[in-house]
């Protein structure tokens, strides 16, 4: 909803700023901290009661080609990149639905961002060995993923309670894990005495910080990036009114003025004399948008996200009120992750991202026929669309991860953790199904046993192999990395399905954000269907239609976009970009 300028005056006591920022995700704040750096007086609004948004209970990672600390580790690893380099591979991983100015702007200034934000505020950055998500391509590099450094919460004062907390399902007895090495540890703990040693240390430390402090003081991965971007905001005296969703956009002459605020106090008005920044998270819970947008078979009014329940579209129905453009015309509307439902359990708490156990050897998806469709060491975001293609004819696209007693006792399978942990609930709730044969397995789901059992022994004699005749998985350094270093076979993606127990898992199309959004320009200004810029509007993050045109090229491919055009909205809004 817009708002004359007759109405705007007419309210009582505006609220004004140079610059309003709607959401408090990694996007928002960095938007927020730069114009703020500038010199803009700045406001932060995020409706949920806490801040974070998305970004804190995600990885943490950014995908920045051409980072400053990249180059320590290409010449470690002996694997040069470039701009170019990068160039080719995103273009190519875009097709034709990349926009040639807006990738080129990601390139230039995402190294820019990084050491802006270093250099100006308390975030922190490592270099992480990651490869792309799409290892078979000449231009995939293994150097161009960032994680976000731990940090110490307790930093921000009083206000680290206002922090937004992990996804709880993804917690070990209340503990976040941070590195994959110290994830690592937490999977021997039942059969190593060393790794045991490790974990009884950090779990003392963890439950000694929250009794004293309420929280647990150390914060890792995205939640450590929302701390060091909030504590420098708070240092700046950038306030982030919480509990405050904005309602519709305020226009004057087609300029964006300001914005409706819906504040515990009753409605404000938001004047912003430079403009409004649009962060707040796409529409991964707008169930509307979500069935206009995504694919009919990923789709039926269930929504099995992770990403933030306040997350339902707010940004896009404001700038299309003010002749903005919301566009679906891309590769994938979703960031999609394969996700599981734990049966009797209410919300996001109830959803689990498969991050882990299908890319491990003795695991192997099948589709509601039985039979294989993909690598299923693939990234998660390739993963999906193999669901959905499986399924082009189902009402409803799923699969069935399944794998054997050796594997999950290992690894754990969805929500269920390793041996020696207890399984009986997941079992009797249905959501792990468990059988002593791989017929009766198929039985209890539904699938027509000689077809399973062709496709498991087909599998069992490629895996003995170690060579996936069907799929090639594990024939790239992306699949390679996410195997088991420990196993033995050939091929550390693969092994037999051999004893039972079998068990058995449903999972769907799920998500962690949104990739179709609103349209913008090189400099994230939100623009009308004429390709003109908004002025005084920008759209950043999973608001913004993604640069890559719906690829996910690498790990932290949605965080390395969304801070960059933060950063990029913060200049621009500043006038320091032309």
């Amino acid at each position: 909803m817009t708002m004359t300028k007759q109405a705007l005056q007419g309210a009582v006591a505006p609220i004004e700023c140079d610059v309003l920022v709607v959401g408090s995700g990694g996007a928002a704040l960095t938007a927020a901290l730069t114009a703020s750096h500038a010199g803009l007086d700045v406001l932060v609004v995020e409706k949920e009661p806490v801040f974070g948004g998305t970004t804190a209970t995600s990885g943490g990672m950014l995908w920045i080609p051409g980072n400053r600390h990249s180059a320590a580790l290409q010449q470690q690893l002996g694997e040069a990149d470039d701009l170019e380099t990068a160039r080719r591979y995103i273009q190519e991983e875009a097709g034709n639905f990349g926009e040639a100015d807006r990738i080129d702007a990601f390139l230039r200034y995402g190294p820019e961002m990084v050491e802006f934000l270093e250099d100006n505020s308390h975030v922190r950055f490592a270099a992480w060995e990651y490869p792309d998500y799409n290892m078979d391509h000449p231009q995939a590099r293994r150097v161009r993923s960032l994680t976000s450094v731990d940090y110490d919460s307790s930093k921000l004062g009083k206000k680290h309670l206002l922090l937004k907390r992990e996804l709880p399902q993804l917690l070990f007895f209340g503990f976040a894990i941070g590195s994959s090495v110290e994830m690592k540890q937490f999977f021997m703990a039942g059969r190593s005495p060393k790794a045991m040693a490790a974990v009884a240390i950090k779990m003392a430390r963890h439950l000694f910080d929250t009794a004293l402090h309420g929280a647990p003081r150390r914060v890792v991965r995205g939640r450590a990036l929302i701390t060091r971007l909030a504590q420098s905001l708070f240092e700046r005296n950038v306030p982030i009114m919480l509990s405050s969703p904005a309602r519709g956009l305020l226009s004057e002459g087609g300029r964006v003025v300001g914005a409706r605020i819906q504040t515990p106090e009753g409605e404000r008005l938001v004047r912003a004399r430079k403009g409004v920044i649009l962060g707040s998270g796409g529409f991964p819970h707008d169930n509307k948008r979500r069935e206009e947008a995504y694919p009919a078979n990923a789709h039926d009014g269930q929504c099995r996200s992770v990403a933030n329940p306040g997350n339902t579209g707010d940004g896009a129905r404001m700038a299309e009120d003010v002749g903005g453009v919301f566009s679906a015309e891309i590769s994938n509307a979703g960031a999609w992750m394969p996700t599981s439902v734990v049966p009797g359990v209410e919300g996001q708490e109830s959803v689990w991202p498969h991050l882990v156990d299908r890319l491990k050897p003795g695991f192997i998806a099948v589709d509601p026929r039985g039979r294989r469709f993909g690598n299923e060491s693939a990234a998660y975001s390739a993963f999906v669309p193999m669901i959905i293609e499986a399924c082009k004819k189902d009402p409803l696209a799923y699969a069935w991860l399944i794998g054997d007693s050796r594997a999950v006792n290992k690894w754990g399978i969805g929500r269920v953790r390793p041996r020696p942990f207890p399984r009986a609930s997941y079992i009797k709730s249905g959501y792990l199904i468990e059988a002593p044969t791989m017929a009766a397995l198929a039985a209890k789901l539904g699938l027509d046993p000689e077809i399973l059992a062709q496709t498991v022994e087909k599998f069992n004699a490629d895996a003995r192999k170690g060579v996936d005749t069907e799929f090639q998985r594990g024939t790239n350094a992306y699949d390679a990395y996410q195997g088991d270093d420990e196993h033995t076979g050939p091929n550390h993606c693969l092994a037999p399905l051999e004893k039972g127990p079998f068990y058995a898992m449903k999972i769907f199309a799920g998500e962690i954000g949104t990739f179709a959004g609103i349209r913008t320009n090189k400099y994230a200004q939100a623009v009308r269907a004429d390709g003109t810029a908004i002025e005084g509007l920008y759209a950043v993050g999973n608001d913004q239609y993604n640069v890559f045109g719906g690829a996910y090229p690498g790990a932290g491919a949605t965080l390395g976009p969304g801070l960059t055009f933060g950063y990029v909205a913060g200049r621009h809004v500043a006038g320091l970009l032309d």
